[in-house]
């Protein structure tokens, strides 16, 4: 029997950066929250033929592409001539702020160093062996850890954003996803092109979101304080926001979300920031069933998906089946 290696792992929302260009100091940075769903199970085992087989959209098989080239090209005496069969049970949704290229990738790279007998590498040896990294790497610290994550930033082009806070996210505060269904996020060359046309972020932005990041959030998430949290992600979702307001049209991506988001605030509702480039919005929640009832009752239920997840606290899951 060959051995099969299955590799499960939740979606990362990234509520968003610290930094953008700076004349000194680290670039990047950001804040985010790894989440059970929606998740990704892949399957691999090693191939008896001389070629790669892949089952999944036609997005995904893209992606995994790309990371066995990657591979290959990295670790060339170990994967150049050996061939693997990838199956997708469940896959992350593209494009709507949830990191999928990023959790398939290393997905894809933990599956086949497993099948080699790799036990020892790090998320970050991973995401080098599939490019990942070139901005944030939230997903690539949250893929092992789970949890409420806060990365430093890079000092250079080529280096991986430190992980600088990692902490439980409390399991009785849920989230709330609400996606979109006409509209997509941006990334790759269109996301690099959007933050080169955006120029540096105002020291005293990143300042703010600081101290947002490290002296309100982290410490009322170690310390289980929801509406002290709650405040502070919807203050920081606005200044980031702010920011990106020239890339993407205004302080969210879709305009309908701008109004989702007063309207809730109106009702009393706080803990609400955009994922990445959207279009989804997370709002952290308490009574999950409340909120997606006012989320219907202001008529956004009708073109928007509704998704009430749970946190996860912990890294992907590694099964190997066979000899």
């Amino acid at each position: 029997m060959s051995r099969e290696v299955n590799i499960t792992t939740g979606s990362r929302l990234h509520w968003g950066l610290l930094s953008l260009a700076p004349q000194v100091g680290r670039e990047f940075g950001g804040i985010g929250l790894m989440i059970q769903e929606p998740q990704l199970k892949l399957a691999v085992t090693e191939s008896a033929g001389n070629s790669d087989s892949m089952q999944g959209s036609p997005g995904s098989i893209t992606k995994i592409r790309e990371a066995l080239a990657a591979i290959r090209n990295t670790c060339p005496e170990l994967y150049r001539d050996r061939f693997y069969d990838l199956k997708l049970h469940s896959e992350i949704p593209q494009h709507c702020g949830f990191g999928s290229g990023t959790q398939l990738s290393l997905a894809v790279a933990q599956a086949l160093a497993s099948l080699s007998e790799e036990t020892s590498l790090t998320s970050v040896e991973l995401a080098q062996r599939v490019q990942r990294g070139a901005r944030s790497a939230l997903g690539i610290h949250g893929f092992t850890t789970g949890g409420f994550l806060v990365e430093g930033g890079k000092q250079t082009a080529d280096e991986i954003s430190p992980l600088v806070v990692r902490a439980d996210f409390p399991e009785d505060w849920h989230i709330l996803l609400v996606t979109p269904t006409n509209r997509a996020g941006i990334s790759g060359y269109i996301e690099a092109d959007a933050i080169q046309q955006l120029g540096p972020m105002p020291t005293a932005t990143t300042e703010k979101l600081c101290r947002l990041a490290l002296m309100q959030l982290a410490p009322a998430v170690q310390s289980h304080e929801f509406e002290e949290f709650t405040t502070g992600l919807t203050e920081f979702g606005h200044v980031v926001g702010e920011f990106f307001r020239p890339a993407q049209g205004g302080i969210f991506a879709d305009p309908q979300m701008v109004e989702l988001e007063q309207k809730l605030i109106n009702r009393g509702v706080r803990g609400i920031a955009q994922t990445s480039w959207g279009p989804t919005l997370s709002i952290i929640c308490q009574d999950a069933a409340m909120i997606t009832s006012l989320v219907t009752e202001c008529g956004y239920g009708k073109y928007c998906e509704l998704r009430t997840v749970r946190p996860l606290n912990e890294g992907a899951q590694i099964l190997i089946n066979g000899d």
